[in-house]
């Protein structure tokens, strides 16, 4: 400094409280947003470093790798029973980790007392809870058979079930039930006569129809294709599916004609899935969850390969680690909520379907869904920060989905565990909000931050795999 009177320009490292202070006084100063590794904790720093090495990096290579080259067909429907391996007559299975009845969430309870009553096991709450001690009814996690679920994720032996097949690497397969449609559904945790109703004609018309009609194909259905699609329409893929559906359903009218569906069925389909634009959903999640599990299990890896909630627990999986992370759900606090209801009436998040953000879409890609651009701002300049917000902690990115909306930028691929913790970001996933308690279903929208702790736990199960 020359003289006393030479302009000052401040960079700011830190607390953000000697900046506030030199910008109340009209002070050039820039506040560079940094913090210190791992929160500054030595053990997680020490084990970041030693997992800076060129085994990692190749092994993360291969994940992405087979993440990008499966191609997930949706090939059959058949009662999940039937289909899904293992799974017995008197089971029901549910989203997220393992937990017992009486301490899941109260939507995911209505959705197993529902699906109970579907099956015709039981005609009330007692009764389902009269079976369950019994053993005559057993509860467990859709990832425990290779199935998975959105929201509650219920799945009782005669839903019919999609099949998906991954036709580029092991052939491995998923299964998830179609969407509900509208009104109250056990999707969200919510039932009535009309849900029950609704259920058995899926069950008698919609399912054997379905299974119809992907037949008479003659070959499966590329669902990664019809996404590449989608993103460059307006989709994300997880909040946000309308155009995914139209083209699922442009797809499937004739296939439906060809199976020697009659027309009313056709024409009550067409109405069924047309009238929700989520209804192409649990494809996504199928087609994420084949090619996310033919990625896993690359030993040295320490890309994501699943996120998975119940509403109370959030689940992790590693790709070189053969264990799962569990860890509290993280508060509902950034949602956008229906007129009434606020964060202190949400349940947890809540759902399989993080396995959409596993993949680098739903909230990687938030900025292909311009109207769910309120989920993070309001602008697509707020969605567009977003996505490189996510692109920092991921190890690369997929140019088979590129949305147009953000000027072809490539989707957010392969969360790395070591850059979440390195840079104190954790995944945003699209979500809906249920009630708590009340039984009223969906009170919101948005998004959901996976647990930093969840990927403490993991990087410490790194820890105990390198000795250290």
């Amino acid at each position: 400094m020359s003289g006393i009177n030479d302009s000052v320009r401040i960079v700011n490292l830190g607390l953000e409280g000697f900046y506030s202070e030199l910008k109340e006084q009209n002070v050039p100063v820039v506040q560079v947003d940094w913090r210190p590794p791992a929160g500054g904790d030595r053990e997680l720093i020490d084990i970041l470093c030693r997992l800076e090495t060129p085994e990692v990096e190749a092994a993360n290579a291969e994940t992405i790798r087979r993440m990008k080259a499966s191609r997930p067909l949706w090939i059959d429907v058949e009662t999940a029973v039937k289909a899904i391996p293992g799974m017995q007559p008197n089971h029901i299975l549910h989203s997220g980790p393992d937990i017992d009845f009486y301490d899941m969430c109260d939507p995911q309870q209505r959705a197993v007392e529902a699906a109970a009553i579907f099956e015709g096991w039981v005609s009330d709450r007692a009764g389902l809870e009269a079976k369950l001690k019994s053993g005559d009814i057993v509860l467990s996690n859709n990832y425990s058979y290779g199935s998975i679920g959105a929201m509650c994720g219920v799945i009782s032996p005669s839903m019919p079930v999609i099949v998906t097949e991954n036709a580029e690497l092991g052939h491995n397969r998923s299964w998830s039930t179609f969407n509900e449609g509208k009104g109250n559904v056990i999707w969200m945790g919510t039932y009535d006569r009309g849900t029950i109703e609704r259920l058995r004609w899926m069950r008698d018309v919609f399912g054997p129809a379905m299974k119809e009609a992907i037949r008479a194909r003659g070959e499966g259905f590329d669902i990664f294709k019809t996404i590449s699609q989608g993103v460059l329409m307006g989709d994300e893929v997880h909040a946000r599916s309308a155009a995914c559906t139209l083209l699922w359903l442009r797809d499937l009218l004739p296939l439906l004609l060809k199976g020697g569906c009659d027309k009313k069925t056709v024409n009550d389909i067409a109405q069924f899935i047309g009238g929700n634009n989520h209804s192409f959903l649990s494809l996504t999640l199928t087609a994420c969850k084949v090619a996310a599990d033919a990625s896993h299990g690359v030993e040295n890896s320490t890309i994501v390969t699943a996120m998975s909630r119940n509403g109370v627990d959030f689940a992790l999986r590693v790709g070189g680690l053969d264990e799962w992370f569990i860890s509290p759900t993280a508060p509902m606090d950034e949602a956008i909520y229906y007129s009434g209801y606020g964060p202190e009436d949400a349940a947890g998040d809540i759902g399989d379907s993080a396995i959409v953000e596993t993949m680098g879409l739903g909230g990687m890609i938030i900025g292909a869904a311009p109207s769910i651009s309120s989920f993070v701002g309001g602008s697509m300049s707020r969605s567009r920060e977003a996505m490189a917000v996510m692109q920092s902690i991921c190890a690369s990115n997929n140019p088979k989905f590129a949305p147009g909306a953000v000027d072809f930028t490539p989707a957010p691929l392969g969360i790395d565990l070591r850059k979440v913790l390195r840079l104190g970001i954790t995944p945003i996933v699209d979500t809906g909000v249920l009630h708590k308690a009340s039984g009223v279903g969906q009170i919101g929208t948005g998004i959901a931050r996976a647990p930093r702790e969840v990927f403490v736990k993991a990087l410490r199960g790194w820890g105990r795999r390198l000795g250290a």
